[in-house]
């Protein structure tokens, strides 16, 4: 029997999944949370965590899923989303499958099963996503991106590489520039640097 645990905003969510699930006899939703913070604070020992990717906590996606593999659980995301930016930071933090939210009891039950197994639940279209490499930054852009997108505000990031506070803000328009360019555009910058690594040098 593989026990999964449910990690969604909607309450409305888990009692869905089990109607989904209804017809398989190796899975069975043993815990339900809205928060991660509430879901470890349970101590529940689950084979699988389903996590919605944006959580009404704003906790970040990427944090969440390695806050959960530390549990030695594997990661399934579901999510309405599909862009690269959340695929490729939710994978790369530890997530084993990322699937669009939808009704489709056997794909949602094979890739439960797939995860706890050990191996990957992607679709075609979604690994081709996270194979794409993202838009290519100078040494300089990635040196302002990592800075300022793991906390240091404008004039912090100026002072530790010795730039105006001008000349940061014309890097990051560039990086947004870049962004835009592949169809792919930025509300929130910070949420780039899971896209680029390892950490830049002189960072």
């Amino acid at each position: 029997m593989i026990h999964i645990a449910v990690i969604d905003n909607d309450k409305l969510v888990p009692a869905g999944l089990r109607a989904l699930l209804a017809g398989t006899e190796d899975i069975t939703i043993v815990h339900t949370a809205t928060s991660v913070g509430d879901h470890l604070a349970a101590a529940v020992s689950v084979d699988v965590v389903l996590l919605d990717l944006q959580l009404e906590d704003d906790t970040n996606p990427a944090d969440n899923v390695a806050a959960l593999r530390a549990t030695g659980a594997a990661v399934l995301v579901i999510s309405v989303h599909g862009d690269r930016r959340h695929v490729r930071a939710t994978i790369r933090a530890g997530a084993d499958g990322y699937l669009i939210k939808d009704d489709d009891a056997d794909k949602l039950a094979d890739a439960i099963r797939a995860v706890h197994s050990g191996h990957r639940a992607l679709t075609t279209e979604l690994m081709t996503l996270i194979n794409d490499d993202p838009p290519e930054l100078s040494p300089q852009e990635l040196q302002v991106l990592y800075l300022y997108g793991t906390g240091s505000t404008l004039a912090a990031t100026a002072r530790r590489l010795g730039l105006a506070i001008p000349t940061v803000r014309s890097y990051l328009d560039r990086i947004r520039a870049k962004w835009a360019a592949t169809a792919e555009p930025i509300d929130d910058i910070r949420t780039l640097v899971h896209e680029y690594q390892p950490r830049p040098p002189g960072c």
